[in-house]
């Protein structure tokens, strides 16, 4: 994957989606339980929401380190980081940490993009400190979770064949069946528990915006590389701002969403 490529809409998208996973960082931190003066790995920063969060609850005196393998996510991080995170730019199941370095892994749907799921987990867990914790969200399955699978449903109705990833292989809904993730952590050293949370997204604006947000980043994705004409693409955002209408509140729009929260403790 062109991670840089890749990282160009969510660069435009990145203030919206933040505004949209409040629930989802709520939930993280309060699993995370990060405690002042541990140092914390934040693993897929990305621009740097989570970072934010932990370096205010570990304190100005500690450590926070974010990892993303596309460096202009890094870049805009780096503009709103504190004094007490540091930021780098790879690939955080294969980057050569120091040995029981940190007390605490984070990762906010950072964990399901690893080429190689075990040596990424044994790699982290050699990175963090006797007994630390790692505490990560991932997303349930497509059908339960409607800010993809509604998309998907327009995109297919509308554009025949879009190849379909590959759904045991690197991509947001790899873990949407937790027990294979909790496999590959029993044997890379990590003693886990996993548990499924129901929440809400709550993109800004209006169900029009919502839609300018899905195509810049959900259909953007799912048809890269395919070319379509200009008409389609008006009638794939006519068709989700219907959609998202349901999801209207007075309070906005609202759309639920499942994850599951993944606390491991380094066995």
């Amino acid at each position: 994957m062109d991670w840089d490529e890749m990282a160009r809409p969510w660069l435009e998208a990145a203030p919206d989606l933040e505004t949209s996973f409040s629930e989802v960082f709520e939930a993280l931190f309060e699993a995370a339980k990060l405690k002042s003066g541990e140092t914390v790995l934040d693993v897929g920063c990305g621009t740097g929401p989570t970072l934010l969060h932990a370096a205010k609850s570990v304190g100005d005196q500690a450590r926070v380190l974010g990892i993303d393998v596309a460096s202009p996510l890094v870049a805009v991080a780096k503009e709103r980081a504190p004094d007490n995170v540091q930021l780098i730019v790879g690939d955080a199941g294969s980057h050569p940490y120091e040995k029981d370095m940190f007390d605490a892994v984070i990762a906010n749907f950072g964990i399901m993009f690893f080429d190689d799921n075990d040596a990424a987990f044994k790699n982290l867990r050699s990175a963090i400190k006797p007994n630390g914790r790692m505490t990560a969200t991932v997303w349930a399955t497509p059908r339960e979770n409607p800010w993809f699978s509604m998309p998907r449903r327009i995109v297919d109705q509308m554009i025949a064949d879009v190849q379909r990833p590959d759904p045991s292989g690197p991509g947001p809904m790899r873990f949407g069946d937790p027990t294979a993730l909790e496999t590959i952590l029993e044997r890379t050293g990590w003693k886990s528990k996993i548990e499924t949370f129901d929440l809400l997204l709550r993109p800004p604006g209006s169900a029009e915006r919502v839609a300018d947000l899905h195509m810049k980043v959900t259909v953007g994705m799912m048809l890269k590389d395919v070319e379509v004409d200009e008409h389609k693409l008006d009638d794939i955002r006519a068709a989700i701002i219907d959609a998202c209408k349901q999801y209207q509140s007075e309070d906005g729009i609202a759309v639920p969403a499942r994850i599951h929260i993944v606390e491991a403790v380094a066995a």
